[in-house]
């Protein structure tokens, strides 16, 4: 999906507007994601300098080249050993300069209080952040490319997993075939957790043999055009305990009975409590420890949050995850998420296999 220049600018512009309130009149952007948010720009030693007169994109040597398709945009600036970063700011510093904290190191926020001497360095984490929270539509036709391909995963699963497999072979498997269906990389490290790993709810794949009785755990996601998808599904292999479907049941009235209540305007939180109160009630609260969901795009962590404590109000156009668990130490563990699209009415569900317990 190619995204403009005339929507970079615009965004470029609703950045700057944010900062200009916060009575900030240039940005140093170092987060990898909110740099490419602003430019398409991909490189492993880039910097975005934002001003109310004028905006920056500075690279070395390597990118140089690549790096003019951009100077509609940017005044693109060559750093090297002779010409560094530091250098640049030095020249250009105003007397308020925005950083994002979270993003840059130690070293770099040291050598720059040395060498720059900036007058004032105020946090500028979550400016960007909060816009990109609400999606444009080819955000979104992003990431519902990328879901789709996790949906066609799944469903490769269900005819590729038996007993006898380990973890790290059905992990390998899925991987080649959403990478073969056209994702440009893993969203994350793919989650498969057998029997009691299912327990840990970011169990990674080991040579743990699948077995009749299990339940397995898949939580895996794929990246197209640089935006993330997220899904998780739990299935039982042969002969599973009443217990085991009980506690399925119970995940999946959770989660289905939160994903009714998400729109926009909703509390994050209530739709986290929505979900908490069943697990809790059915005597399972201390096997949900994690919120509700997470926003998805660039990152597959990302704004709003949903849990107990998140103060946020969702939107229209945010993508979230819906996903309760319940993780019994020692026996096994129930996840189910999807991820959706939050609308005035309700939410568009693009995780669209079937959630209802599946036994191979």
């Amino acid at each position: 999906m190619t995204i403009s220049n005339d929507t970079f600018r615009q965004r470029i512009e609703k950045v700057k507007k944010v900062a200009m309130e916060k009575a900030i009149p240039a940005l140093w952007i170092t987060k990898t994601e909110n740099k490419f948010y602003l430019s398409g720009f991909e490189s492993s030693n880039f910097y975005i300098f934002l001003t109310k007169e004028k905006d920056y994109l500075l690279t070395d040597f390597r990118y140089i080249e690549t790096a003019e398709a951009l100077k509609d945009n940017f005044t693109i600036v060559l750093i090297s050993n002779q010409y560094t970063p530091f250098d640049f700011l030095k020249e250009n510093c105003p007397d308020i300069l925005g950083i994002e904290y979270k993003s840059i190191t130690f070293d770099f926020y040291n050598d720059m209080m040395e060498k720059v001497r900036p007058k004032h360095v105020v946090p500028a984490d979550q400016i960007i952040e909060n816009i990109r929270s609400i999606k444009e539509e080819a955000e979104i036709d992003c990431i519902r490319k990328a879901a789709s391909i996790t949906n066609m995963g799944f469903l490769h699963l269900l005819d590729y997993v038996r007993p006898g497999l380990t973890e790290k072979q059905i992990a390998l498997e899925l991987e080649f075939f959403m990478k073969q269906e056209g994702a440009d990389a893993l969203a994350f490290d793919t989650i498969v957790a057998c029997g009691e790993r299912g327990s840990l709810p970011h169990a990674m794949p080991t040579e743990r043999v699948v077995k009749e009785g299990d339940f397995i755990t898949f939580d895996f996601g794929a990246k197209f055009g640089g935006y993330c998808s997220d899904m998780t599904r739990t299935i039982g292999i042969g002969a599973v305990s009443d217990e085991q479907k009980a506690v399925y049941a119970l995940v999946l009235e959770a989660q289905q009975s939160a994903a009714a209540s998400i729109r926009s305007g909703f509390p994050a939180a209530e739709a986290d409590r929505i979900a908490r109160d069943l697990i809790t009630n059915a005597g399972y609260g201390s096997c949900f420890g994690h919120g509700l969901g997470h926003g998805v795009g660039l990152e597959i962590h990302e704004a709003p949050t949903l849990n107990s404590v998140s103060a946020e109000i969702l939107d229209k156009n945010m993508i979230v995850t819906v996903e309760p668990g319940i993780y019994i130490p020692g026996k096994f563990g129930v996840r189910i998420e999807d991820l959706a699209v939050v609308e005035d009415s309700g939410i568009i569900t693009l995780s669209t296999v079937d959630k209802e317990l599946i036994i191979l």
